[in-house]
Formats: C-alpha cells, structure tokens, sequence
C-alpha cells in the first residue's frame, strides 16, 4: 500500500481567540478554501471548543506542509500561537490508489 505524503496539523487558538480572530476570518477561510479546491487539504476544521484547528495537507514534507499553515491570516496575525505538524497516514481513495 502506498501512502502519499500527508500531514496532521495541529494549530493552537491564541487565549483571546474569540475576540481576535473576527477581522481575519474572511481572509482565513478564503485560505483554506484554496487549500481545498487544489486538493491540498483534505480535511480543514477547529475543534468546539476553539482550542486548535485542525487540518490534514498534502505536502511532499512537513516544512513545506508548516509553511502552509504559516501564510494563513490565522497564524501571520497570531490568532494561532503555535503550530504541529505530524506525519499522517491517511487512508483516502487517492492513497490506497483507488479513485
């Protein structure tokens, strides 16, 4: 089984996050969804409770998946302070080569 490159990405809400992310957001998930359309992401959402989003990328390693995540409005604006990025085995269609 082959498995394409993929990355969990654990990003970390700011305190204050509530309050501070409003004037980003716009710009925040117009970043996400480009990352969805291209098929760089293929999950993208935030927990609840506002303690992290959560994403899973196509990346061919973890700077560049990082990278990613750091030219979001969320992260250049520290509504997000810290970023993790695992590696992830995810068991898509495209991964498993079935389309």
């Amino acid at each position: 089984m082959r498995f394409e490159p993929t990355w969990l990405v654990t990003a970390t809400f700011a305190a204050d996050a509530r309050l501070t992310r409003q004037p980003h957001r716009a710009a925040h998930l117009d970043h996400v969804r480009g990352l969805l359309a291209d098929g760089t992401a293929l999950v993208a959402g935030a927990r609840a409770d506002l303690g992290a989003s959560l994403l899973v990328l196509r990346a061919p390693d973890a700077v560049t998946a990082r990278t990613l995540v750091e030219h979001d409005p969320y992260w250049q604006h520290r509504v997000w302070t810290a970023i993790e990025v695992i590696e992830y085995l995810a068991a898509t269609p495209q991964s498993l080569g079935r389309s």
